[in-house]
């Protein structure tokens, strides 16, 4: 490490040595679930606070994506529309075991971000924060989705007549006031390891309502 940091100081660069760590789905919406996107790519407003404060920006990989079945996660949907077919008795079985299931996967990603993050404090970096998604099952800091609810009444939606309105509004109706569990896991292995970054969040519901506001980038005591 003596000849890493001597290195660092004399071929002392131009980087600013600040990191921030954001939720995969600000720096790209093809990862949101359906109905969930309301751009193209990415959050320019997030992503230009962090061009303009020189910071390098980590984009942690999307928990619902590893998990779920892949960017339109594909587990999920074949809850949508069961509700009176055979499926049904099953799914409402399986679903105590499919969030196990989930938690384990966020747990192995939030190891991994936790290893990312004590790789550069070790070197000197600075990691200013973390910007999760508020309404996020998985990436919620405040606010995340009651997951029976939702798949309760996923399992109600008609295919064929479903909107992106109707859609966005039943994730609004499961909203409650607690972590994603991928954030919580990510909070508690962070305290485990006695490292203190502040947590923010970008609104998904404001976005969808078209209510985007400036997201206040954290900053690190």
């Amino acid at each position: 490490m003596r000849k890493v940091k001597l290195l660092q100081q004399r071929l002392a660069d131009g980087r600013s040595k600040k990191v921030i760590f954001l939720s995969h789905c600000i720096l790209n919406e093809n990862t949101r679930y359906l109905g969930g996107a309301c751009r193209g790519g990415c959050i320019k407003e997030i992503v230009e606070q962090c061009i303009n404060e020189d910071l390098g920006i980590v984009q942690m990989p999307c928990p619902e994506q590893r998990a779920w079945g892949g960017v339109t996660k594909r587990l999920i949907l074949i809850a949508y529309g069961i509700r009176g077919t055979l499926l049904y008795p099953f799914f409402r079985l399986f679903l105590p075991f499919f969030i196990y299931y989930s938690k384990l996967i966020f747990w192995l990603l939030a190891k991994e971000m936790v290893g990312q993050i004590k790789d550069y404090l070790s070197y000197g970096f600075s990691v200013i924060g973390i910007i999760g998604i508020d309404g996020s099952p998985s990436c919620g800091v405040n606010k995340s989705l009651d997951l029976p609810k939702s798949f309760e009444m996923a399992a109600q939606i008609d295919i064929k007549l479903l909107t992106v309105e109707e859609m966005n509004k039943i994730i609004f109706q499961c909203l409650i006031d607690c972590r994603g569990m991928y954030i919580e896991l990510l909070q508690k292995k962070l305290k485990k390891h006695h490292i203190k970054i502040p947590f923010s969040a970008h609104d998904l519901m404001d976005e969808i309502h078209k209510n985007c506001t400036r997201v206040k980038i954290p900053v690190s005591q």
